[in-house]
């Protein structure tokens, strides 16, 4: 089976979960990028991205260097930020033949309502099986995202 992990990341802490997901699947690996970039700096980015998630903003995607029909399985990767999905990740799913590939999502949260942002992907998922919430690096629980990895990659094997 061809896997494919999708994923979208700002500060770092889901690319570094997909990388690990994408070893242990033997998957290859494409991280969504928006055209306009996310503005530096921690504050403007909470206040910005979340303007964005507040106003359900689709933003526009830079092009996707792999052909999505290749593949058997999406893996998707997003953080959550203020309680829901972000932006790239919905504008990803826009294409309804990627949403169908979707079978296991995985997320990163600071330790927010992880559970809306999870009710608002899934809602986009008609076929996931899978899913496994991760805790940013500096949450001080964060600890288990190493055995949670291990687990979701032994689930998606099958």
């Amino acid at each position: 089976m061809k896997r494919l992990v999708v994923f979208y990341s700002l500060s770092g802490n889901t690319k570094e979960a997909a990388e690990k997901i994408a070893g242990g699947l033997g998957a290859d690996i494409l991280q969504i990028e928006t055209v306009k970039p996310m503005p530096k700096g921690f504050l403007t980015q909470m206040l910005v991205g979340g303007g964005q998630v507040m106003m359900n903003h689709i933003p526009e995607l830079k092009p996707i260097d792999k052909d999505i029909n290749e593949y058997d399985e999406i893996i998707l990767g997003s953080p959550i930020w203020n309680s829901k999905g972000v932006p790239a990740i919905n504008a990803f799913l826009q294409d309804k033949a990627a949403a169908q590939k979707v079978t296991s999502l995985f997320f990163l949260s600071g330790g927010g309502e992880v559970e809306k942002g999870l009710d608002a992907i899934t809602k986009l998922l008609p076929n996931l099986k899978n899913t496994v919430s991760l805790l940013d690096k500096k949450h001080k629980d964060s600890k288990d995202n190493e055995s949670k990895i291990a687990e979701f990659v032994k689930k998606v094997s099958g």
